[in-house]
């Protein structure tokens, strides 16, 4: 963690919401993936709209939606299987 921290204090800009988002991907993604949002947010950076008119609220829409058909809901409570073995000689047995 420490290691993280020195080479962000090495960045010559800023820590942004750009930067944390790009963090958050870099946790979470495959490199292939990573490069993908990452090239993406650099062609919007350079100002290209992906066929969006620019301030247009349906590229929000379309953000809403796709992360609604392909999240996946996490299960809150995870159940553990045990296997039991029954040992004779306890308690019960007469």
């Amino acid at each position: 963690m420490q290691n993280q921290l020195n080479l962000l204090k090495e960045m010559k800009s800023p820590l942004t919401d750009l930067h944390k988002a790009l963090s958050v991907c870099a946790k979470k993604l495959s490199i292939e993936d990573y490069a993908l949002v990452s090239g993406t947010f650099f062609q919007l950076h350079c100002g290209y709209h992906f066929g969006y008119k620019k301030h247009d609220q349906q590229f929000l829409t379309d953000i809403h939606f796709i992360w609604k058909i392909n999240h996946k809901k996490k299960i809150e409570k995870q159940a553990k299987i045990l296997k039991l073995k029954v040992i004779r000689g306890g308690k019960n047995e007469k």
